[in-house]
């Protein structure tokens, strides 16, 4: 059995640091975990600009990063597969997440370009949980300096596009959100036993954190 998640967010959300426990905790209760990496970021350290002001470039951007999203999902896939166990595909946003960068037109545009439908792309994900940026419950927490790729440079901005992200997987019928918490160990609690509820199993609390 395949179940592939998304976790999003806003920035300085903990996803890295909770993309990481998931993958460690679900490891050991033998599940074959694979953490797929953001696109926008792999495609900002190959060079692109995200803050070109040419609209055709900035829509050939985004339709060619969800051609390559798309198809590393589908990679991965077989890949885990092929493992005989069951497996665990956690994206580092998932497909959506680029409606939140476009204009209602464009993305439109984009997914008539690529033949898909949002409830296509929602359908792809068992489960969707949206971490809140610590911009809105802890905004003391929140910062540039753990990820060269993140443009927001505000706690405005930054809610802006936590909302942004919030609203473009709201039709997602498992949709999760995570609420911002003073300590990373409570939102990390949360999602790993949300997790579990999705995968049909239980789990020991005490042991999140060793």
């Amino acid at each position: 059995m395949i179940t592939k998640i998304v976790l999003t967010g806003g920035p300085c959300a903990g996803k890295t640091t909770t993309n990481k426990r998931i993958e460690e905790f679900y490891t050991k209760l033998g599940y074959a975990v694979f953490s797929l990496p953001e696109a926008a970021t792999l495609f900002i350290k190959a060079g692109v600009d995200f803050l070109t002001s040419d609209k055709n470039l900035y829509f050939e951007i985004h339709r060619s990063m969800m051609l390559f999203l798309l198809q590393m999902e589908d990679s991965f896939e077989e890949i885990a597969r092929s493992t005989g166990k069951p497996a665990l595909i956690v994206n580092d946003r998932g497909a959506m997440d680029i409606s939140a960068y476009m204009d209602p037109g464009d993305w439109q545009a984009l997914l008539q370009s690529i033949g898909q439908t949002e409830e296509e792309l929602m359908s792809r994900y068992k489960a969707v949980f949206h971490l809140s940026t610590s911009a809105k419950g802890a905004p003391h927490s929140y910062t540039l300096s753990n990820n060269s790729a993140r443009m927001e440079e505000t706690l405005e901005e930054a809610i802006r596009v936590d909302n942004n992200l919030m609203r473009v997987w709201q039709k997602h019928p498992n949709l999760h959100i995570i609420p911002s918490e003073e300590f990373v160990k409570d939102k990390i609690d949360n999602v790993l036993r949300s997790i579990a509820k999705v995968l049909g199993i239980t789990i020991q609390t005490d042991d999140f954190f060793e």
